[in-house]
Formats: structure tokens, sequence, C-alpha cells
């Protein structure tokens, strides 16, 4: 899996913290899906541009995100690019738009 990581501090309970990062999730216009085994929020179907996923775990005080892209259509998507490098720059910029919006949340919350 290629995947970009960031850990998030929290002070806040996880059900707070889960119900913002959600609203960010869903004002960017990604919806949660089972994605292998995995309930990840997607965006895009990889028609016009990558599809756009990210994933949230919770450890103790800290929220993992991690993030990244996958290229082609549906089930065919392709492999798990992360958020670095030129392929797909347009795709990975969004998703770490997002990632930093969450971040932003829930450091207001």
């Amino acid at each position: 899996m290629a995947r970009t990581f960031v850990n998030i501090a929290i002070q806040q309970n996880q059900a707070l913290t889960d119900e913002v990062v959600r609203r960010v999730l869903i004002a960017d216009n990604y919806r949660e899906i089972n994605y292998n085994t995995e309930v990840v929020w997607k965006k895009g179907t990889g028609l016009m541009t990558a599809m756009q996923f990210i994933k949230l775990e919770y450890n103790g005080g800290v929220l993992c995100v991690s993030g990244w892209i996958q290229i082609g259509v549906g089930s065919v998507g392709g492999r798990e690019h992360d958020l670095t490098g030129i392929t797909g720059i347009v795709a990975k910029k969004s998703v770490l738009k997002t990632i930093e919006r969450i971040k932003a949340a829930v450091s207001a919350i």
C-alpha cells in the first residue's frame, strides 16, 4: 500500500472529533465506502481525475489520517499512489488540502 500518513493530536473526545472531521469530508464531496475490507472516504470515479481516498483511524489521543489516489476507472483503479511525486499531482494536492482542512478543524475544537 502506497499511502501518505499524517498524525494529528486530538484534544477532545473521539466522538466529537469524528463528527467535525466527517463534516469536513462531506463538505469536500467525499463519501464513506467499503474498500478492500476497510472503511474509507472516497472522492471521484476516475473518469476525469484520479480517485481520491482518505482513511481515518483513532489511536488513543491521535487521529491517524492516511491519504492516497488511484488512477483508473471504478474497480479497475490500478494501484495506490501516495501523495508525493508528480503522477496525478492535481488530485494529490486536493487530498492534501482536505487533510490540511481536517488538521485545522481538529485544532479549532
